[in-house]
């Protein structure tokens, strides 16, 4: 199963274009920063690091909003997406916690899925949000 984000809402025939894309690898390892950079919490997952700047707020969001492929993050939301993954960029979160996996694509690899979709919720909070789908 792979993830697909979607500035314009679905009509009847689904969606006119996904822009950010990625395979369920992929997400699981933005995700893990997602989780990490305070983005997303609660169903189940909590964070292992503790890195100052990047805790849970009013802000954050339900994890569950990025599990599925189902739902709207509003340009509000997207603003706060995207300002706490480059804050997690820059406090070097990824390298941090790839430490912890012995398998998994590389630091490089996975800073730019972060980067990429850290780039599309500021296009996003520009416009009217995104759709997961």
């Amino acid at each position: 199963m792979g993830y697909a984000f979607s500035l314009d809402p679905p009509t009847e025939e689904g969606y006119l274009s996904t822009p950010c894309a990625f395979s369920g690898e992929q997400m699981n390892y933005v995700r893990m920063i997602m989780i990490e950079a305070g983005v997303v919490a609660g169903d189940g997952v909590a964070q292992v690091l503790d890195t100052r700047g990047l805790e849970v707020t009013e802000e954050t969001l339900p994890t569950r909003r990025f599990l599925y492929n189902e739902g709207h993050t509003t340009a509000a939301e997207a603003a706060f997406v995207a300002r706490r993954l480059r804050a997690a960029l820059d406090a070097q979160v990824v390298a941090e916690l790839l430490v912890f996996l012995d398998d998994h694509p590389g630091e490089d690899q996975v800073t730019e899925w972060v980067r990429q979709f850290a780039a599309f919720n500021e296009q996003a909070a520009q416009q009217n949000g995104y759709y997961s789908c």
